[in-house]
C-alpha cells in the first residue's frame, strides 16, 4: 500500500494467513468471467455456468498432472454447490 504521501510503499496487512488452492481457483475462475463481461463477449447470466465450467476445467488439469507425479497422493477440491470432488 503507498503511504499518505504516496512516496513509498508499505506492507499491507494480510486478512487470512492461509494461501489455498480453492481460493486461487475461485479467483482464477471469477477473474476470467468478469473480465467476459467487461469485453461484452459474454452476458452477465453466463457468470455462474461460466464459473462452473472453468472449475471443471480445472479440474481436468489437476487430474491429468497428478498422472504424471510418480507419488501417490490424493486431494479434495470443493465445487462451488457445496460438493466436493476427489482427484
Amino acid at each position: 500500500m503507498p503511504t499518505e504521501d504516496g512516496l513509498c510503499l508499505t506492507g499491507i496487512e494480510v486478512v487470512s494467513g492461509k494461501l489455498t488452492v480453492e481460493d486461487e481457483l475461485n479467483t482464477l475462475a471469477s477473474n476470467i468471467s468478469i473480465r467476459r463481461d467487461w469485453a461484452a463477449v459474454d452476458y452477465f447470466t453466463n457468470y455462474i455456468e461460466s464459473l462452473h465450467m472453468e472449475k471443471q476445467i480445472a479440474i481436468g488439469i489437476l487430474e491429468e498432472q497428478k498422472i504424471t507425479f510418480a507419488e501417490n497422493f490424493s486431494m479434495t477440491v470443493p465445487l462451488l454447490d457445496g460438493g466436493s470432488i476427489r482427484i
